[in-house]
Parts: structure tokens; C-alpha cells; sequence
């Protein structure tokens, strides 16, 4: 069951220029009750979405609080500050089901990315044993990295690149990565990938950091006159970090 927004005002019966007896609070904020429970109970209903149940909240405490103010006789006291009894009633009620819609729109939220399984220290520790396998500087990897990842093991690109370096699948599985999540597996793949390609072009960092990004394929045939400017901003970045790294 949906609640549509718009009966709840047919609901309480108020709306601008309108008042509602004091005689009939009582009678609202059960019906104002009702409304909650039925918007809070079918919660596990396809039809109901988070940002529609927070709407439908709004809107009835608002109409209920123009219920209470709204008496027939604003100069009966009485009338006036017995509406103030509703006030702390549906102050209690309100925060039981905010805390019932709270926990169930926050479970509903997109997860934050988890820290890093692995610790920048400990990836640091990687990179320098990596370095001195395939003879490439640190800083040049830590570059690379903070460029593709953030040093981030578990990132996938929108393309679908994998892990710290951003292995494509097909290049990891020719570079005999079993496990591009693996931080090891993935930092001697994309190191050893990375120094063909500057043994390729003969030491160029442009050409090499430009294939990496871009493909060798592309590099070969258009030339970096030819770069997109993704590729352009990567080579940017990288080369901050290596200036920033030396």
C-alpha cells in the first residue's frame, strides 16, 4: 500500500484558509498516527521509495501542526494551549518513526567506498620491492597509481579496468595476472607493462605514460598530436606526481 500526498490533506481536512475544531485534534492525530503506520509498515513495498515516505512525512506534520493552531475560536484559551498536548504527543510519535524511516532510508543509501583493504605503508613497501624487480624508480610507479587509483586495490574504471595500476582484463591475463585485485599481483603486472612500453619507445615517458592510458595502438598510428584530452589530463597528472615525488 502507497500513500498518495495528496490525501492527506482530504485526510485532515485542512488546507489555506481553512480550520480545523479543536474537538476533532484528537480524532486527526489518530488519523495522523494511522497515516505513519501505514506509510512505515509497507516499507518493503516496490512502490515505496525512500525520498517519497521522508515527502509523505513532511507534508502530514506540517497538516497536523496547522490543525492544532487553527482553532475554531482563537480567543478560547483553553482551545488554544490544549492543542500543545497534541504538539508533545506527535513530538514522541514523530521521533519513533523517524528512527524506523531513518534506519530504513540509511540502509538504502549507496555504500561508501570501504577503506583500503591494504594500507598506503604497506603498498609502499609493494611498490619498492616491485621497483627493484622490474629496475623501474618507486616514484614513477607511486605516480602512475595515485593517477590510475588513488591507491585505491579494489577501483574499477568505468571501462573496466581493475586494481591500483587499472589493468585492463585482457592485458592483466597477458602479463599472467591471475588476480587483478590482488595489490602484488596487480603492481608486478602493471610495472612490468609500464617498462615495455618505455623500452618500446625508447625511454619517451610521454609515449609510454600515453600508451599506457590510451593504447599502444593509438600512439603508433595517430601520434600524440592526436591525444584525447583524457589522455592529455593523465599524462598532466602523472607527471605532477613524479615532480611532486622527486
Amino acid at each position: 500500500m502507497s500513500i498518495d500526498p495528496t490525501s492527506l490533506s482530504a485526510v485532515f481536512e485542512v488546507s489555506s484558509g481553512q480550520k480545523i475544531s479543536t474537538d476533532n485534534l484528537k480524532n486527526n492525530h489518530k488519523l495522523f498516527e494511522q497515516v505513519f503506520n501505514n506509510t512505515v509498515n509497507p516499507l518493503k513495498s516496490n512502490e515505496n521509495t525512500q525520498k517519497q515516505i521522508v515527502e509523505q512525512m513532511k507534508l502530514a506534520q506540517i497538516k497536523l501542526l496547522q490543525g492544532v493552531f487553527s482553532v475554531e475560536d482563537e480567543t478560547d484559551a483553553d482551545d488554544f494551549f490544549s492543542g500543545f498536548d497534541n504538539i508533545e504527543s506527535l513530538r514522541q510519535l514523530t521521533l519513533q518513526r523517524s528512527q524506523v524511516i531513518d534506519k530504513y532510508y540509511t540502509s538504502q543509501q549507496p555504500a561508501l567506498p570501504k577503506s583500503m583493504p591494504q594500507k598506503t605503508n604497506q603498498i609502499t613497501a609493494m611498490i619498492d620491492d616491485v621497483a627493484e624487480k622490474v629496475s623501474l624508480a618507486p616514484e614513477l610507479i607511486h605516480s602512475v597509481v595515485s593517477a590510475e587509483s588513488a591507491y585505491n586495490p579494489t577501483a574499477v574504471s568505468h571501462a573496466g579496468a581493475q586494481g591500483l595500476m587499472q589493468l585492463m582484463p585482457e592485458t592483466a591475463q597477458e602479463l599472467g595476472v591471475q588476480d587483478s585485485f590482488d595489490p602484488l599481483q596487480n603492481l608486478l603486472g602493471g610495472s612490468k607493462y609500464l617498462k615495455q612500453l618505455l623500452e618500446k619507445y625508447s625511454g619517451d615517458l610521454d609515449c609510454a605514460l600515453a600508451a599506457y592510458n590510451w593504447g599502444q595502438g593509438n600512439v603508433d598510428r595517430k601520434g600524440l598530436e592526436k591525444m584525447p584530452q583524457e589522455t592529455r589530463d593523465y599524462l598532466a597528472r602523472v607527471k605532477n606526481n613524479l615532480a611532486d615525488a622527486v
